[in-house]
């Protein structure tokens, strides 16, 4: 009976992800070696105003980086770019922001690869604006 009750939360935040390409990155490399994956309890969240989140983290995998990126490309129509730097012609720092004029909900994609080869994609969903993630991060 509790799985009735939950279900409608957790089909509202796989949702919103599903029209993104980078659902995919979380699918296919989520539970590979080298990779960790981190998806946050709305619980946890509430006092942000965040509704969903979902990170990972890959070391050293140029094929998952060029996936990545591949994705990133796909997801950014539509998507206000907050910030985007690049080098050599290769993004290696992102941040998006994708709003859902219909709820007021806003997506945010971040991404960064350090000089290590470690890539980082990060997923947020809430009512919050890039101003509040901004600060919410900074103060973390």
């Amino acid at each position: 009976m509790l799985f009735v009750f939950i279900c409608p939360f957790l089909l509202e935040a796989s949702i919103m992800q599903e029209d993104l390409k980078i659902k995919d990155v979380f699918r296919i490399y989520g539970k590979n070696k080298n990779v960790v994956m981190v998806e946050l309890s709305k619980d946890m969240l509430e006092m942000y105003d965040i509704s969903f989140y979902k990170s990972i983290t890959i070391k050293n995998d140029a094929e998952a980086l060029t996936f990545i990126r591949k994705c990133l490309e796909a997801d950014q129509d539509g998507a206000r770019k907050i910030k985007e730097i690049t080098s050599n012609g290769a993004v290696i720092s992102a941040f998006y922001q994708i709003t859902d004029k219909n709820n007021g909900m806003n997506r945010f994609i971040l991404f960064k690869v350090n000089q290590q080869g470690v890539i980082t994609l990060v997923y947020i969903e809430g009512k919050l604006d890039s101003d509040d993630l901004i600060t919410i991060l900074f103060t973390l």
